[in-house]
């Protein structure tokens, strides 16, 4: 190709990641929360494991709950050392880390090894 630039080498690992996180995100709402996800990896493993087990919206206020490591939970309940419920949503609950808010997708699991 004679238009002087240079082809960049194409990162096959991260293409499948993204296209992976695009198609499991595709069916959430929009929220200006991001999802947990989307953090970077350094505040990713100051996350403890949350294990969500059961996710239950309700459209009327102070109704919601959702049970995340064995507890069950509504906004201003805490499910592990530093995080705590801030809103449940129809398909993800919304989390604050230590003034880091992020959203995790309904009954998926967050495994900090």
């Amino acid at each position: 190709v004679a238009s002087g630039r240079e082809e960049q080498p194409l990162d096959i690992t991260d293409v499948l990641k993204r296209a992976q996180e695009e198609m499991e995100n595709s069916g959430l709402d929009d929220h200006p929360v991001p999802l947990l996800t989307s953090l970077s990896q350094q505040t990713k493993n100051d996350i403890p494991t949350l294990y969500y087990q059961r996710h239950d919206y309700s459209g009327r206020p102070g109704q919601s709950q959702v049970v995340l490591n064995g507890k069950p939970l509504k906004p201003g309940g805490t499910a592990a050392a530093g995080v705590r419920v801030k809103d449940i949503l129809p398909d993800s609950v919304v989390l604050d880390y230590r003034g880091t808010e992020f959203r995790l997708r309904a009954l998926n699991s967050w495994i900090n090894l």
